[in-house]
């Protein structure tokens, strides 16, 4: 019998899912992971207030404000597509994508983005990605690569997998597309999927791999299977490309899947995955997010509790002699910020 997962999981060594951290642990209801990032913010908001007090400095009135929910999902998406572009530009391969993606969403749900410095976690979610998959690339290596100080991700690693509860299993929708493309495959040597070609699902699957990197860049790796996942990407691809036998074979899944397994509303899950997709599934506007980036930088900067994590960025400055050296500073970090994106083939 085949099923949403039961394809996927078969061929692609993922049949331990169903018992996962992963699923156990870091599935979510969107209400569920808009309240999570909610209570941290506030938190992290209340702590810098006290923080400023504690100091004796008075709140002013014309103080940098924190950056809004809008805000916030923009810088997340942004470093997301960057993690994408640094994972290419080092030609890791796809799993380690994946995984420092998805261990960077975890990361963000437990812990407020405006309490660290999110170019170090990137790449700390990259290094200890890396170290997942079995594909070590040094922290060394990704400091020159990416002009930072290797012992910022260094010292940033322990921050990171706290925050994770130290799970680190992931699963992605790239193997649950390579357990489908195998089940077609057998399918299609049986001659079982009408005029389909075999070159015309190697064309499916690669338009689905695209898809899903679309799927990582919004909050559906954290609601949703990754073999709902792979199958939404399936549909997609062959709507796209008008496969009547592949639409066809989703169809069949998803049907045996309610009929076996009880499981109900899976192709309102899948509806629901590609709306995430649309609404939310492309890279943000460059320079809208540096400025964004820009802003919470000035608003770490003038709130101490802000900088106190262990994420390399040390204490914060104080008063004017802050506010100079941060002006000083900023000129160096935009100077830096175009060196990464030469780096990363710009846009």
């Amino acid at each position: 019998t085949v099923g949403v997962e039961a394809a996927s999981l078969r061929v692609s060594g993922m049949s331990n899912y169903p018992n996962s951290t992963q699923n156990r642990f870091w599935i979510f209801t969107q209400e569920d992971a808009d309240r999570a990032r909610c209570e941290v913010r506030e938190k992290a908001i209340e702590s810098a207030k006290e923080a400023r007090l504690s100091t004796g400095e008075p709140l002013q009135r014309d103080s940098p404000e924190p950056l809004t929910d809008e805000e916030e999902t923009l810088l997340r998406r942004y470093y997301e597509v960057k993690i994408q572009k640094v994972c290419s530009a080092f030609s890791l391969p796809t799993k380690v994508q994946a995984t420092a993606i998805t261990l960077f969403k975890r990361f963000l749900l437990g812990t407020s983005l405006l309490q660290h410095n999110l170019k170090v976690m990137m790449l700390t979610t990259i290094y200890v990605a890396c170290k997942v998959e079995e594909n070590y690339v040094s922290a060394e290596e990704f400091g020159k690569g990416m002009h930072e100080d290797a012992s910022r991700v260094l010292n940033a690693e322990l921050t990171l997998l706290a925050g994770l509860k130290f799970q680190l299993v992931t699963y992605s929708p790239y193997r649950s597309i390579e357990g489908f493309r195998h089940d077609i495959e057998e399918k299609l040597t049986a001659g079982e999927m009408g005029k389909l070609k075999k070159e015309n699902l190697e064309e499916c699957v690669a338009v689905a791999c695209k898809i899903a990197d679309k799927q990582m860049l919004t909050d559906a790796p954290l609601m949703y299977s990754p073999g709902k996942l792979a199958l939404s990407a399936l549909r997609s691809a062959a709507r796209t490309l008008n496969l009547e036998g592949v639409l066809e074979y989703v169809l069949t899944v998803t049907e045996r899947q309610s009929m076996t397994e009880g499981e109900t509303g899976i192709a309102h899950s899948l509806d629901a995955i590609e709306e995430l997709v649309k609404s939310s599934g492309d890279e943000p506007n460059e320079e809208l997010v540096r400025d964004i980036d820009m802003k919470l930088k000035v608003w770490r900067s003038s709130n101490p509790a802000a900088t106190k994590g262990a994420d390399g960025d040390g204490k914060a400055e104080a008063g004017k002699d802050g506010a100079k050296r941060h002006k000083s500073a900023s000129k160096r970090q935009a100077a830096a910020q175009d060196a990464e994106m030469a780096a990363l083939g710009g846009d």
